[in-house]
């Protein structure tokens, strides 16, 4: 008999589409539901209508929102993975009191409920007269993405043939050279895994938001979760409709343009 059709395999093949299937079907609910002609919401959709799309013309909030969630992401993505990267080298090349303690310290934010980690920031930005800021919710949410950067970079630094580095050194190049040229292109999965991560959870981050939006700053999470307070029309599945093929449009582009698949596979293989 064929290992490639034994039970097993077919199990776990079987386990695998079950589990993919169970993730996608909530996206296919929204984004079905968000062409539907009727005024509640309701699944299966009846009708087929652009009437929802058109709606958010009328809101232009949500369009506020998105841009300034975009921003946001962006800078967060930008600042974390500076600061991972440069933190990760680090605590990876060198060897002082209260490294580990330090690298405890970056990480735990993976450890805390998020709305622990909110109410704290909230009081000790607070204190520092930031809040109702966007410094604030940017500080906030570097916190909360620095440590999957930190982590990634790690993998990367991990799997450095340090020989290839002194290979480099040998031949002339001077130390920052070598960090520009050699390094940072050995590590750069982990940094561009690190950055996606730190987008995208900057871009859906809810918890943390709630604590630091403003009338003048929402981010679209945060709008939907008001809107859904006071509405239950359709017009909330053609916002989360529009949020969905941005991001499967960015990530096609990501990957023709970068390799998003590869970077990811190269951490995993670290």
């Amino acid at each position: 008999m064929n290992r490639r059709f034994s039970p097993g395999n077919i199990a776990l093949v079987t386990a695998a589409v079950l589990a993919m299937a169970f993730l996608i079907a909530p996206l296919v609910v929204v984004v079905a539901i968000s062409f539907t002609a009727n005024s509640i919401l309701r699944f299966p959709p009846e009708g087929f209508s652009f009437r929802w799309y058109e709606a958010i013309l009328d809101h232009p909030e949500f369009i506020e929102a998105l841009f300034n969630s975009l921003e946001i992401a962006v800078i967060v993505a930008v600042v974390s993975t500076l600061l991972g990267t440069t933190t990760a080298i680090g605590i990876f090349r060198y060897r002082f009191h209260g490294r580990t303690v330090l690298l405890n310290l970056i990480l735990s934010p993976l450890m805390l409920p998020q709305l622990i980690l909110a109410i704290s920031l909230l009081i000790w930005l607070s204190q520092l007269g930031l809040t109702g800021s966007i410094l604030a919710m940017l500080i906030a949410h570097v916190i909360v993405t620095l440590p999957f950067v930190v982590r990634l970079v790690l993998v990367s630094l991990e799997r450095v043939d340090p020989n290839i580095e002194r290979a480099a050194q040998i031949s002339g190049a001077n130390p920052l050279t070598v960090f520009l040229k050699v390094t940072i292109r050995l590590i750069f999965p982990g940094m561009f895994a690190g950055a996606a991560f730190a987008f995208i959870m900057s871009f859906d981050n809810i918890v943390v938001s709630l604590f630091f939006t403003t009338p003048r700053l929402m981010t679209l999470p945060v709008e939907i979760y008001a809107y859904l307070e006071n509405a239950d029309d359709p017009l909330i599945t053609s916002v989360s409709a529009v949020v969905i093929f941005m991001i499967v449009a960015m990530l096609i582009v990501i990957e023709k343009t970068v390799g998003f698949s590869n970077s990811f596979a190269s951490v995993e293989k670290g």
